[in-house]
């Protein structure tokens, strides 16, 4: 599963999916919430092993997510308007640096097209 989202006050909308039927979720159980947090890459490996997820609503039930990372979609220097995010629902073993690095050019590139479409649109 992928998902471009961005985060309001109390929604996260998910602008882009594929692999997920839902197009917004409440913000309060967003894994997202983690991401935009720092500006670098948020793993987790296995939900399961992860105290903050391992009770959560979308771990246990469907779409019974075991994966999760997420780079923060970053306009300007510091403000963090969603994610770009990878689920599935099989743990991994690991995301090597050079996947954290493609998950963060997918979120810039992300960034660039919907500055360009405000653009466009003023």
């Amino acid at each position: 599963m992928a998902a471009v989202t961005l985060l309001t006050k109390d929604i996260q909308v998910l602008k882009s999916r594929i692999g997920i039927d839902v197009d917004q979720t409440p913000r309060n159980l967003a894994f997202c919430n983690y991401t935009i947090l720092e500006d670098r890459v948020f793993v987790v490996l296995d939900t399961l092993n992860d105290e903050r997820f391992n009770e959560h609503p979308y771990t246990k039930n469907d779409p019974f997510i075991r994966f999760y990372a997420g780079a923060p979609l970053t306009y300007l220097t510091d403000v963090h308007l969603g994610a770009f995010c990878l689920l599935d629902s099989n743990p991994r073993a690991d995301f090597s640096r050079g996947d954290m690095a493609e998950l963060t050019d997918y979120a810039d590139q992300a960034v660039q097209i919907m500055v360009e479409q405000l653009v466009q649109n003023d």
